[in-house]
């Protein structure tokens, strides 16, 4: 077994699991091994969903040690004890696709996109507008999934926006900062780290470690400024590059490391 850095391992139930020895909540052993996402684990077992040893368990904290365990499935299908290969993809979201496993109305979404790619038991962080476009990030690490996706772990974002009409810099100087400060909004705070105009068109810059409701759209729209087009470029350490609409790749060992460090950076806000 490779040497585990301590400081991850205290964040990851993997590298818990590893051992077969150490109790793990209930909730952690289904994310883990079926990829996804915290909440939607515990709210699989609180709805009964989920069997230890043939009998329906309902408390998502309840801790188990892989010794004591010798079947775990989930909606009648087995789930591996055995610790999963961990992998984190980009994938370039393209307009028009739906961030959402499935919608009746509308069959263009990137559960499906998954599913046909072969991603099984795969969730995603960084979720776009429909109309908008860019990296998302893919993984069976259910845990890296939650703390790259929840406002709490401040994971900087950073996206290039198009907008109908650009202020001349004094006033965009001025609604960036601005921006910095601050924008209420239906009872939201709506706040950049970051923020300039760059390249030919021009475009801005943003940089958010938020993730509320249309938040770029909203901002841009108390300065009556409208968004034409909206790219997701980074999640932390992780760039688009140059990835085409549509395509996938898959991390190296070297970024999974580094994108699990920036979580577990922020491990003193839970």
């Amino acid at each position: 077994m490779r040497p585990v850095d301590v400081r991850l391992a205290g964040m990851y139930p993997y590298h818990m699991m590893e051992t077969r020895s150490q109790d793990v909540k209930l909730l952690q052993w289904v994310q883990r091994q079926s990829g996804v996402s915290r909440r939607k684990a515990q709210e699989l077992i609180g709805a009964g969903e989920v069997a230890v040893d043939g009998e329906i368990v309902t408390d998502p904290f309840l801790s188990l040690a892989a010794a004591s365990i010798k079947r775990l499935a989930l909606r009648g299908h087995p789930l591996s004890l055995d610790p999963p290969q961990l992998r984190v993809y980009r994938y370039h979201k393209a307009a028009g696709v739906l961030c959402s496993h499935d919608d009746p109305h509308y069959g263009n979404t990137v559960g499906r996109i998954l599913r046909a790619e072969g991603f099984i038991g795969y969730n995603w962080a960084g979720r776009l507008d429909q109309d908008a476009e860019g990296l998302i990030l893919l993984s069976n690490d259910g845990d890296l999934i939650h703390r790259l996706s929840h406002p709490r772990y401040q994971v900087e974002k950073s996206y290039r926006v198009w907008i109908r009409r650009l202020p001349r810099k004094p006033i965009m100087d001025r609604i960036l900062s601005e921006m910095h400060d601050g924008i209420v909004d239906q009872g939201d705070t709506l706040r950049i780290l970051s923020g300039k105009v760059e390249d030919r068109p021009p475009c801005v810059r943003l940089v958010l470690n938020e993730g509320k409701k249309h938040e770029i759209k909203r901002l841009f729209a108390h300065f009556d400024l409208s968004v034409v087009r909206l790219l997701r470029v980074a999640i932390g350490p992780i760039a688009l590059d140059r990835l085409p609409a549509g395509a996938f790749s898959r991390l190296d060992e070297a970024a999974m490391t580094s994108l699990r460090r920036v979580a577990a950076d922020n491990t003193h806000l839970d």
